[in-house]
């Protein structure tokens, strides 16, 4: 006679191909997210890198050139920047009583008119030998556009680690090392780093260029090291650095951008302080401090 079976007895068979996870498949696992994670840091890295690398860090903003003119809208087709003086002036008194009635009795009562030297006296008024200064109508006001000008509230430092990179600054940014003659001219040199260039100007050729005296740190030794290596700094005593257009519009844009307490105003700031520092193979300018009035 057949009896149930016991359930008591019954074992749980576990299916004979399940999949199980072991130690190696768990380890395998965290291996390959590991990668990814470091994979897609990497990707990240390298985007930030060469979208630094090829972009342009500075936006450029409206440049202010520096105008001067005459506070009094001076005008004139020559040079002499005095007026016209009082011994320029003819005799400007009214004619004497007698004169007038001499003239008068020259004439009909009906008729009766100022004398010719009387007429003639008043056309000289005001004229002389000067013919003015040259200069067109001013726009009125103090003719200043700028209260300090650029290159004496600019000071800029830089501590390079040789000569090597100090020659390797001014040829970036092009700017030439220039002695004031004792002959009344400028003696320049440039490209220190790819083979010295010099040459002999008259003053007026750097008239665009904004000059200033080395005087922080060890930028005065070192531009006179390089003035002597030039072979023109026998000609004088001062070694001044000569910086182009495009350095001295850079300087605004990075002054201007720092002035945030005055809105940009370059007449609220007595002095801005730059440094250089190396960035990328090459050498940026920043704003380290700002002085008001």
């Amino acid at each position: 006679m057949a009896t149930a079976p016991d359930p008591r007895k019954q074992t749980t068979r576990r299916p004979r191909y399940a999949l199980a996870v072991n130690s190696f498949d768990r380890t395998s696992t965290l291996l390959i997210a590991l990668l990814l994670m470091v994979g897609t840091a990497v990707a990240g890295l390298a985007i930030v890198f060469f979208s630094n690398k090829f972009g342009d860090t500075i936006q450029a903003i409206e440049f202010v050139p520096v105008e001067a003119s005459s506070p009094n809208a001076n005008q004139g087709i020559a040079d002499e920047p005095e007026p016209p003086g009082m011994q320029d002036a003819p005799e400007l008194s009214e004619p004497q009583l007698q004169d007038t009635l001499d003239a008068l009795d020259a004439l009909s009562l009906n008729e009766a008119m100022l004398s010719d030297a009387a007429i003639d006296a008043a056309s000289e008024a005001g004229k002389g030998e000067g013919l003015g200064d040259a200069r067109q109508a001013g726009p009125g006001g103090d003719g200043v556009v700028e209260r300090v000008p650029r290159w004496e509230r600019w000071k800029i430092r830089f501590e390079p680690k040789s000569q090597t990179a100090y020659a390797a600054w001014l040829d970036q940014y092009k700017i030439e090392i220039g002695v004031i003659g004792r002959d009344n001219k400028l003696h320049m040199a440039w490209d220190f780093t790819k083979g010295i260039k010099t040459k002999t100007a008259e003053s007026a050729e750097y008239n665009s260029y904004g000059r200033t005296v080395p005087a922080d740190g060890p930028m005065p030794e070192l531009t006179l090291q390089l003035a002597r290596k030039a072979g023109v700094s026998q000609f004088g005593r001062f070694s001044l650095l000569f910086f182009p257009f495009d350095v001295e519009a850079l300087l605004y844009t990075l002054e201007k951008k720092a002035n945030t307490t005055y809105n940009g105003d370059p007449n609220k700031i007595r002095e801005t302080v730059f440094t250089v520092v190396e960035s990328r193979g090459g050498y940026v300018f920043e704003v380290i401090d700002q002085k008001y009035f």
